[in-house]
């Protein structure tokens, strides 16, 4: 049996803590496994990238988070997620979650990663 665990996370602010720790219980004893864990901000170079592209800050962090989230989303099954017209469909209410946490401003720590 082959098995893999990551724990992808994005810090939302320079105060942002995150504690990511995967973790596999392995009974089998012919069992490959795998598990690993990120923490980042997001990248300065796919900013850039779309800054380039003629859109503003906010809009290329907005565009990158929903595309991140969109990733886990797509996880779930379409019953769960509703009807994409419906307001309070599970797709449109995290993208009015995200209208609220999405940093605007300049990060005060200038890099792609941070780490304490």
């Amino acid at each position: 049996t082959d098995s893999e665990q990551l724990a992808r996370t994005v810090l939302l602010s320079d105060k942002a803590r995150i504690w990511a720790v995967p973790s596999l219980e392995i009974i089998a004893d012919d069992v490959t496994c795998t598990h690993g864990a990120t923490v980042s901000d997001l990248s300065e170079e796919e900013l850039f990238y779309l800054r380039s592209r003629g859109l503003d800050k906010i809009t290329s962090r907005n565009m990158l988070m929903y595309a991140f989230v969109d990733e886990i989303g797509n996880c779930i099954d379409e019953a769960v997620q509703g009807d994409t017209d419906d307001e309070w469909s599970l797709k449109n209410r995290v993208i009015k979650r995200l209208q609220n946490v999405v940093p605007q401003g300049d990060r005060a720590i200038k890099g792609d990663f941070q780490s304490v």
